[in-house]
């Protein structure tokens, strides 16, 4: 059925309405020339509103949003009193057997009562419900003393690539993986849902295709959620289309993968396996992100390596050899350091596989440089600048910090596309394009390097085009263009000649994905 919208303001375009046909856009022009070729097909007047490609989130986890979204949700929480009194009233709806789950807290944010949420914390709740808590980083998780006994954790407890506190029951990194294993992998059922839910929520933000990590949320290796999302998008039922970005825990995981015949651009238009995902490395705010040289407000650390370099090596080499990149969350330029040694040996000129960087945060020039010279595909969040502006000047030295989150640095030299990391972040665009242009926190006021401010335009794009180039998916998605897919979004304000606070105003009011809407306001 043929799709006629008119009196729209387009991005990039000057004319005022459009054709969508069998999925695609077929004609782009004036009103009267699109009324004509859509014959007695439908009609939708958008008086005025400002449409854009449908937004693409180069890094997110999708499954893990739509769980996160079952769970205590903690990121309005002040006060370690607040977030008690949030994981208490949770416990009436507690079954036996079930724990309790909050997510999404940020001590740094605290603004009454100590700085940190520790096991004691947790125990007052109850010591007979396992609680566990995860920072909104990921990267942390804070439990009671039920959940360590659950997992065998106890004073002496060594975990490769993780650090335990189990006087204040932190378990960082590595350290988080018996709490995966002791609960288990959800249901093909549970997991469905997650995805549904997730789906629905990044839809209404505009969003109609995401970069997104899922392997190993809430199960034990990849073949659930490959089970899972290949189903739904067999039913036609995924509202997004997904380029897996796929994470393993050993090498002998990551080979079977391979030689069942999955490698880079295996699937269809709605759900394909992209690159292989590594973490390198922790988190700025839990001080788990590994720098070159220890913490400015913590000389005790240097952060944590959540992978060696021989594990690394080994992983990267193989992907290669079936032509799959692989993308790298590397936060601390210690851990760049590492990432860009093993690029080294499979990066080809010029970077055809689309080799990439994932968070682009801590960052030396020598970095920033090597990064362009290799061409690496950069996968950056703006949305964390509204947290990270107020503790990136204590976390590092001042000549750190200034060369730091050079985003637009690497939008103009590389292929530098935007994301949320979500549920790390609500997968907000709008608010993400509002702190890559102005790059101030709306929490603090603190700024960061306003030479690295993108414009509103360069924020579009790497919202777009750039996440679809980083998917491979340049010739589909990513423009309103006579022949690409139909996604796109419709927004009520021109986010190109507003006031940039008024961009936080603006509002997503429809969302569509191969011509069928998928979120209304």
């Amino acid at each position: 059925m043929k799709k006629a919208y008119i009196n729209a303001k387009i991005w990039r375009s000057g004319a005022e309405a459009f054709l969508v046909e069998d999925g695609r856009f077929a004609l782009i022009g004036d009103k009267d020339t699109i009324l004509e070729a859509a014959g007695d097909g439908e009609v939708i007047d958008l008086n005025g509103a400002f449409v854009t490609p449908g937004f693409v989130d180069s890094h997110m986890h999708l499954a893990y949003l739509g769980y996160y979204l079952t769970t205590v949700q903690l990121a309005d929480c002040m006060s370690a009193e607040e977030i008690v009194e949030a994981v208490k009233a949770r416990t009436a709806d507690v079954l036996p057997g079930q724990w309790i789950e909050g997510m999404g807290y940020n001590e740094s944010a605290f603004t009454k009562g100590p700085k940190e949420i520790t096991k004691a914390d947790l125990d007052a709740v109850s010591t007979e419900i396992p609680i566990v808590l995860t920072r909104h980083c990921g990267h942390i998780s804070c439990v009671n003393s039920k959940v360590l006994e659950l997992c065998g954790i106890d004073e002496t407890t060594y975990i490769e690539g993780g650090e335990i506190d189990f006087r204040r029951g932190l378990l960082k990194e590595n350290a988080r993986k018996p709490l995966t294993d002791v609960m288990g992998s959800a249901s093909a059922a549970e997991y469905e849902q997650y995805i549904l839910a997730g789906q629905k929520a990044v839809n209404a933000f505009g969003i109609t295709a995401s970069g997104s990590d899922d392997f190993l949320i809430r199960s034990e290796n990849y073949k659930l959620p490959l089970d899972v999302f290949s189903k739904l998008a067999y039913q036609g039922r995924l509202s997004v289309r997904v380029n897996e970005q796929c994470e393993f825990r050993t090498p002998e995981d990551l080979a079977e993968f391979l030689d069942e015949g999955y490698t880079t651009g295996v699937g269809n238009e709605y759900f394909s396996i992209g690159p292989l995902k590594i973490i390198a490395d922790g988190s700025l705010g839990g001080r788990t992100a590994k720098m070159s040289e220890p913490y400015a407000d913590d000389p005790s650390t240097t952060g944590t390596m959540a992978v060696d370099e021989d594990k690394m090596d080994i992983m990267v080499g193989l992907a290669n050899r079936y032509n799959m990149p692989a993308i790298t969350h590397a936060i601390g330029d210690g851990a760049l350091d590492q990432v860009l040694k093993v690029y080294r040996k499979y990066v080809l000129p010029g970077n055809p596989l689309r080799y990439g960087i994932v968070h682009c945060q801590i960052m030396r020039k020598d970095q920033t440089q090597e990064v362009i010279d290799q061409q690496l595909c950069c996968y950056f969040q703006s949305l964390f600048l509204d947290s990270d502006a107020s503790i990136l000047k204590e976390r590092v030295k001042p000549e750190l910090a200034e060369t730091s989150y050079p985003f637009r640095t690497l939008f103009e030299h590389t292929n530098a596309s935007n994301g949320s990391d979500a549920p790390v972040e609500i997968p907000d665009v709008l608010k993400g394009i509002y702190h890559a242009v102005t790059r101030k926190s709306i929490m603090t006021d603190d700024e960061m390097n306003q030479a690295e401010c993108l414009t509103v335009d360069q924020a579009l794009e790497s919202y777009t085009e750039k996440g679809a180039v980083a998917f491979g998916m340049e010739d589909e998605i990513g423009k309103i263009a006579e022949g690409y897919l139909a996604d796109f979004a419709v927004i009520d304000t021109d986010i190109t000649v507003c006031p940039a606070e008024d961009i936080l105003k603006a509002r997503v009011i429809r969302t569509v994905v191969g011509g069928e809407e998928v979120y209304s306001a």
